[in-house]
């Protein structure tokens, strides 16, 4: 009986298997999840954060010296470095979406008056707006206070009664979905300069 339980031990800590890695996934899933939440803020983006973390150690689970990760705070210490890697990722990335969006902005906004250009900001003015109202309301709210208004996050947070944090995951995903949505609109050659 008692190499039973050993052999059981070690087959859960041997995240190679999958039925290793699904206990190995049950007992650390809630314990990665916490740790995104309180950073991020929002359970959609945590979810997210959580599971790129799971489908990471999955794919290199080959690869991963699990003979100095036997004792559970080891594998505290490195699901909790892992989780911090992923929210640096996921803030750099909000980052590069506010960078491309601005840059669009700028280039628009220096276009000659032609009828031509000023017809394609005119649509690319519809388009926005058209992909805003598909927001959900509370994020369309805080994406016209802070865009259209010029709100800052605190004044949005004040005003609306949340936090700071919830202000920029509001922001993040309405800027997440608009650079999804304007992938196919392109710039006039002589606003990019080539």
């Amino acid at each position: 009986m008692f190499l039973d339980k050993k052999k059981l031990e070690i087959r859960k800590t041997d995240i190679r298997t999958t039925e290793g890695f699904t206990d190995f996934y049950k007992k650390y899933f809630d314990y990665v999840f916490s740790i995104s939440y309180r950073y991020i803020g929002d359970r959609d983006e945590a979810y997210d954060i959580t599971s790129k973390i799971f489908v990471s150690i999955w794919e290199r689970r080959n690869l991963i010296d699990q003979k100095n990760l036997q004792e559970e705070s080891s594998w505290e210490r490195y699901l909790a470095k892992a989780v911090k890697l992923k929210i640096y990722d996921h803030l750099r990335s909000q980052e590069r979406v506010d960078s491309y969006l601005s840059t669009v902005a700028r280039e628009l906004s220096s276009l000659d008056t032609t009828t031509e250009k000023q017809l394609s900001f005119s649509e690319l003015e519809d388009q926005v707006s058209l992909f805003v109202s598909e927001l959900p309301p509370r994020c369309k709210q805080v994406y016209q206070l802070s865009r259209e208004k010029g709100l800052s996050n605190k004044e949005i947070a004040t005003s609306l009664l949340i936090s700071e944090s919830a202000v920029k995951k509001h922001i993040a995903k309405a800027l997440n979905h608009l650079k999804s949505q304007l992938t196919d609109y392109t710039l006039p050659r002589q606003a990019t300069g080539a």
